[in-house]
């Protein structure tokens, strides 16, 4: 989680400090976190059908590891690829290999590990803190940001003034230190005032996510707290039903009326994107390239290219969660993976007795979803909770208490 820390905090530093000590803050953390599972590595805490599935899916990241180092011709996939400094940073800082091995860090805990959720707990109200103190800067850039649809001839995604260099950097990384949005489904555990503080750097993150005119992103914003709502109406005795639905009614309402207020000032670039398809050539252009069955079932590597004619060269990356991870590892990686989330909601949701293990099983449940707009693996605190949460579904003696006693094994120090 240190390792994490690191790495989250880097991504406003990197605006602050010199390259250098940024890029080494970068190489460190990374290769820190492996170094961690390496030195504690033990038999997966899985059992049963989820631990067999996920045993294939370590082998075949292995596998795809192993053929990286060996095999593949990763130098050509870099323009500058010389030095020390710019090996390691292509493996800890690209999001193609180092986010691929988050879920091995499952491998450092023994079986019937007591895993130390308060600790966790702490990491997140330390985020939540450094994102408000931080949000009142980021939003003045975002806001002032100069950049436009339309910045120039021969300008390409991600140069200066471009919208992908607005959504990149105008936030100045703030996205980067944002709690994880369990933590709003953990009303039933935490005090009120930290709820609270959750609730509104979440909805911080929002107002930016729609600023930015990040649909997917926004779409899934939404989602995550329409699930929220409907766990609590659903399964917590205590929340009033009649109360829940006057607020949703209240907060739709001022919603709607506040997004059709703005729609010429502050969601002016979200009504300008309207319902604009730039995914369908991009996709045509992979399905086109991507000819080979082998490439499907086994893919092309950590990373992996195929040819964009939209764009006239190779690419490492397209939109699509679900293809950019058969891009990688082919159907051997995607299936796993999906199957182990899907597995792990079933046992979280259904088969549990309190809302602890049912807010971790709608993370799980929520990686495969988001996997359409984006949901490519990152090396981040969201990704870690999601196969955190692949423990807690899939441990019995978690499911099987009621939240009286979650409150006492996981957020006693909070009460």
């Amino acid at each position: 989680m240190l390792c994490l820390l690191a790495y989250a905090i880097n991504g406003v530093l990197k605006y602050y400090l010199p390259n250098p000590i940024c890029n080494a803050i970068t190489v460190v953390s990374g290769f820190g976190f492996l170094c961690t599972i390496l030195t504690h590595i033990n038999r997966s805490t899985l059992r049963g059908f989820t631990g067999f599935v996920y045993a294939l899916l370590v082998l075949w990241t292995l596998i795809l590891t192993f053929k990286m180092f060996f095999f593949d011709d990763v130098k050509s996939t870099f323009e500058e690829y010389n030095g020390l400094s710019t090996w390691l940073l292509t493996y800890f800082g690209s999001p193609c290999f180092l986010p691929n091995m988050l879920p091995l860090f499952l491998l450092a805990f023994p079986r019937n590990y007591r895993f130390d959720y308060q600790y966790l707990w702490r990491v997140m109200w330390l985020l939540c803190v450094l994102y408000i103190c931080y949000f009142p800067f980021a939003f003045w850039n975002m806001m002032h940001y100069q950049w436009s649809f339309d910045a120039g001839p021969g300008a390409e995604w991600g140069d200066k003034g471009t919208y992908g260099d607005f959504i990149s950097n105008s936030t100045i990384g703030i996205a980067s230190i944002a709690p994880v949005v369990i933590m709003i489904y953990f009303k039933r555990y935490l005090s009120k005032r930290h709820w609270q503080w959750y609730l509104i750097t979440y909805t911080g993150s929002v107002l930016m996510t729609a600023y930015l005119a990040r649909r997917g992103n926004l779409a899934m914003s939404g989602l995550y707290l329409v699930l929220a709502w409907l766990m609590y109406a659903m399964f917590d005795k205590k929340t009033s039903k009649i109360k829940l639905i006057f607020i949703s009614i209240l907060v739709i309402a001022l919603g709607y009326g506040f997004i059709t207020g703005s729609v010429d000032s502050f969601f002016a670039t979200l009504s300008e994107r309207g319902d604009e398809d730039t995914r369908e050539g991009v996709e045509l252009a992979f399905f086109a390239d991507m000819r080979d069955i082998n490439d499907w079932i086994f893919g092309r590597g950590w990373f992996g290219q195929y040819y964009d004619f939209t764009f006239g060269f190779r690419r490492g990356a397209i939109e699509t969660g679900y293809l950019a991870l058969i891009l990688r590892g082919g159907l051997c990686y995607l299936i796993p993976y999906v199957l182990i989330l899907v597995m792990s909601f079933i046992n979280g949701f259904f088969r549990s007795k309190n809302l602890f293990c049912k807010s971790f099983a709608i993370i799980c449940l929520m990686q495969v979803v988001s996997l359409y707009p984006w949901g490519w693996p990152q090396f981040n605190f969201l990704h870690y909770v999601i196969w955190l949460g692949v423990m807690t579904c899939n441990c019995k003696a978690l499911r099987d208490v009621d939240d009286s006693q979650i409150i006492n094994l996981c957020f006693s120090s909070k009460k």
